[in-house]
């Protein structure tokens, strides 16, 4: 971990846009320290993302609902 308390994690997927206006990006990401080490994680996350980023998380608990493709009538 580092001082922060955060835990870093790369991502390896970027899932799709998220949000009432697409504001976020669903992104899988692998924890790379801690606990949790080794663990695929899917996380809303926002700003620009790519694939290989490094991102620090606060939280390595949780995970997001998958996203889920609306049928229009």
């Amino acid at each position: 971990m580092s001082e922060e308390g955060g835990t870093p994690a790369e991502i390896i997927e970027v899932v799709g846009r998220t949000g009432m206006h697409g504001e976020s990006t669903q992104i899988k990401c692998k924890i790379r320290e801690g606990v949790n080490k080794g663990r695929i994680l899917t996380r809303n996350c926002i700003g620009p993302t790519k694939v290989g980023d490094i991102i620090i998380l606060v939280e390595t608990a949780r995970e997001v609902r998958k996203l889920s493709r609306k049928v229009k009538r």
